[in-house]
């Protein structure tokens, strides 16, 4: 992972933060406003149910004062006149009666057809059986055809001559309209419901004398018959939540329940809009903490280390002369850079000190091989028997082709894997110049790129001398010239393959290289058993070709013991 990459994952890792606490703010305000909702939406029935109750203690209060007057109740006709009078002034009341026990109407606003029986009303029959003051509930009137809110009390004549109701009847659409002129909150549903659970008023205003009652409301009204609590959660009909607050006039059970409704997807619409917002923000200012840790890190960071990567490349292909930058020291990679520098330093003191002891080792390696190369040939001189000036002669030769591995070493300079492609074409020019003379034999060298151990190298080089030195002795009669062909190939599998052809008389019927007692050919077995290869002897017509292959991994790999 390059360090560019880790500053960013280190930036996004601190920017979390930033995105978690807007978050954990945005959830603490959605707590926070959806508790001021219900706090609001209770405060706001409250309200409501604080004036129904004025209302209906001043409806109580008008009802006493209209049975206060001296016409009431045995002047029919003045008690009437009193009775539309006031309900005239009084836009919220539709009339006013006296109803005694049987039923029968008294000093009605209105005209009353004589056959009306309201004696299975709740206004009409709950006082006489509570003697308390009654709210009755909405209903459609059978006299005047519109809604109508019944509000009625016991009464008794002062003289024992009437015993009934007094009932007051409100127009709930008027007292809708005069909640609707104030100002309500847009988030706000009010509904004002009677002791059944029918509509009084909503606002916003439902259209219609059958408007329904909102399943919210419905809801609302269900849990405030039993349940003391003041707020409730609830699905609005497009499946929004909703924050409702209840409330009972006079607490009474029959009486009237304000439900304010707050839709709290409204509510909370603004925090939801600022939370967009500052996540908006957060994360273009995360991208924009990116944006610079990214350039920021490869001005600062990545180049240098990449620049001190480049010139440690450098030195390890051989660039001597390649020296790292001079950071700032007061910095890391200033530090980096002159421990690196000062490391080099010393390595290059090192290779230097084994550079000069490399070349005097091959200098002396070559003196002794050259001094061991003259030796032999001064005794094959004094030697008196032509098998052993032979044998002296070979010991000379692959002395000599030895020499040739460690001169080309030293020529080249190295240390690592060398190619043994140069030293083949190498060992071929110098058995050509030694065989030359009388026989003038020539080699062909067909070689291919191959990097092998020096060691290695060197088994090989006296392996191919040995062949080619066979080749040359015993293929062609002395007085007749011929070529030799040596090739260097790969196989099928990678393996190396060397083949050695010449034109001669080839080899007898009953030869074996396994049995061969000459020392050329225990020489060139035992090379090709430490390499674990093979060796296959086709005869041609005429000549001879050894094919030898050895395995691919003895291509760079380390040197063989």
């Amino acid at each position: 992972m390059s360090l560019r990459r880790r500053l960013t994952i280190l930036v996004t890792l601190a920017s979390a933060p930033t995105l978690a606490l807007v978050a954990h703010n945005t959830l603490e305000w959605r707590e926070f406003i959806t508790r001021r909702a219900g706090d609001d939406a209770v405060a706001s029935a409250r309200l409501v149910a604080a004036e129904l109750t004025q209302l209906r203690e001043g409806t109580r209060h008008l009802m006493i004062a209209l049975t206060e007057h001296p016409s009431v109740p045995n002047d029919e006709a003045g008690c009437s006149a009193h009775f539309r009078a006031v309900v005239k002034n009084l836009a919220i009341y539709r009339e006013a009666a006296l109803i005694d026990r049987t039923g029968r109407f008294h000093c009605s606003s209105i005209e009353i057809p004589p056959t009306l029986d309201v004696r299975d009303r709740v206004y009409f029959r709950e006082p006489l059986q509570t003697n308390a003051f009654t709210i009755g509930t909405v209903t459609t009137g059978r006299v005047t055809g519109e809604r109508s809110l019944h509000m009625s009390m016991p009464y008794k004549s002062r003289d024992g001559s009437f015993d009934g109701v007094v009932v007051l009847i409100l127009n709930p659409d008027r007292i809708g309209r005069d909640f609707a002129r104030r100002t309500w909150p847009a988030i706000h549903q009010l509904t004002v419901l009677d002791r059944e659970g029918s509509l009084v008023f909503a606002i916003p205003e439902a259209e219609g004398q059958a408007a329904p009652v909102t399943a919210v409301a419905s809801y609302a009204f269900q849990r405030a018959k039993f349940d003391r609590a003041r707020t409730f959660a609830a699905k609005g009909a497009q499946g929004n939540d909703e924050i409702v607050g209840v409330m009972r006039v006079d607490e009474e059970p029959n009486g009237l329940f304000v439900a304010v409704s707050v839709d709290l997807d409204l509510a909370l619409a603004e925090l939801w809009e600022s939370a967009w917002r500052n996540t908006i923000f957060a994360i273009i200012a995360v991208l924009f903490a990116l944006l610079s840790a990214t350039i920021v890190g490869y001005f600062l960071l990545q180049r240098p280390v990449l620049e001190l990567v480049h010139i440690a490349r450098r030195r390890e292909a051989g660039d001597t002369k390649a020296q790292f930058p001079a950071l700032s020291r007061g910095s890391e990679l200033g530090l980096l850079s002159k421990a690196l520098s000062d490391m080099s330093a010393k390595v290059d003191g090192l290779l230097e000190q084994k550079e000069f002891l490399l070349r005097e080792l091959q200098h002396r390696v070559m003196n002794s091989l050259q001094i061991l190369s003259s030796l032999l040939l001064m005794q094959s001189r004094h030697a008196k028997e032509p098998e052993t000036q032979e044998q002296l002669q070979r010991a000379r030769d692959r002395v000599m082709s030895m020499g040739i591995v460690y001169r080309h070493l030293y020529r080249t300079e190295t240390v690592g894997p060398v190619e043994f492609g140069e030293f083949l074409r190498l060992i071929c020019e110098e058995s050509e110049r030694a065989y030359g003379g009388a026989r003038s034999g020539r080699i062909v060298c067909k070689t291919e790129p191959l990097f092998v151990s020096s060691n290695t190298a060197t088994a090989l080089a006296v392996l191919i001398h040995e062949l080619i030195t066979n080749a040359f002795k015993h293929a062609y009669p002395e007085d007749e010239e011929g070529a030799i062909t040596i090739a260097m190939s790969r196989g099928p599998k990678r393996e190396i393959e060397f083949r050695v052809t010449d034109r001669g008389r080839g080899l007898p019927e009953d030869f074996s290289p396994d049995s061969a007692s000459s020392l050329g050919f225990r020489v060139i077995m035992s090379t090709i058993r430490r390499f674990g290869g093979t060796l296959e002897i086709h005869r041609l017509s005429p000549g001879t070709e050894f094919a030898i292959s050895l395995p691919a991994s003895l291509e760079a790999k380390a040197d063989i013991a």
